[in-house]
């Protein structure tokens, strides 16, 4: 069992690879990692010029960190997690409807390999892209990590913690739905028009209590905003957990 399990993630790590190596050949990736970026550097640009310029007037700073990333005019955070879902279905609608449409899928099928195996290293490829545009929120981290006095590393951290795992369920989402077509137009469609229900249903009948309490659990969004406040809460944890490892396991 032990050496099956080997096997099993060693032949998952395989098609990770071979899927990132695809990845990164097609101008889609880094498309969407410059295009990520540009928007990210618009908006730190214009938020910590401001804090430059108040500074300059002679006026004292306070909060610059959480006035930087989760300020709820001009912070970076909230508006890159409204607008992840849009990325997102660009890179997972290749997944599985590529192989589909090439025929490896039968290939694939035909060798000793398991639909765990191709899957989970699919997800894993998904993974390390969404590690990518971590790396990029990363620099600006950095930045002012050096630069801001008394930088609260705690309320980031967190922050970028929920925004991975908003990724991650974005990406099993996308994931499954490229895995029920072999057209990867439609994989992309379908995956965006998922997301963005699960983006607005949170602000759907808020007058009504039990409506708002049944639209709270499914608004993804939501979910990752305590984190970006700083909070690490079980519940919001289980509920990503539980969501991608239910759709890797619809398209298992």
């Amino acid at each position: 069992d032990e050496m099956k399990l080997n096997n099993n993630i060693k032949t998952a790590i395989r098609v990770a690879k071979i899927e990132l190596n695809s990845m990164f050949y097609s101008p889609v990736a880094w498309l969407v990692l410059v295009i990520f970026s540009f928007q990210i550097g618009m908006a730190f640009a214009n938020v910590f010029g401001e804090q430059l310029r108040y500074q300059d007037m002679g006026y004292d700073l306070w909060q610059v960190t959480s006035t930087v990333f989760i300020g709820q005019m001009r912070g970076i955070l909230p508006p890159i997690q409204r607008y992840i879902y849009l990325y997102i279905p660009l890179i997972t609608m290749g997944l599985m409807s590529r192989e589909y449409q090439s025929g490896s899928i039968k290939l694939l099928y035909s060798s000793p390999v398991k639909n765990t195996s191709i899957i989970m290293g699919k997800f894993l490829s998904m993974m390390v892209y969404g590690a990518a545009l971590m790396a990029v929120l990363g620099v600006f981290v950095l930045f002012c990590a050096i630069t801001v006095v008394n930088f609260d590393y705690p309320m980031i951290l967190t922050g970028m913690l929920g925004f991975y795992l908003l990724i991650l369920a974005y990406s099993a989402i996308g994931l499954f739905m490229s895995s029920i077509t072999r057209y990867q137009v439609v994989a992309a469609i379908g995956t965006l028009a998922i997301l963005a229900a699960l983006n607005y249903i949170g602000d759907v009948g808020q007058n009504y209590d039990f409506v708002r309490n049944i639209t709270y659990w499914l608004s993804i969004t939501g979910r990752s905003y305590p984190f970006i406040q700083g909070l690490i809460a079980s519940d919001n944890v289980f509920y990503f957990l539980i969501v991608i490892g239910f759709f890797l396991a619809l398209s298992i």
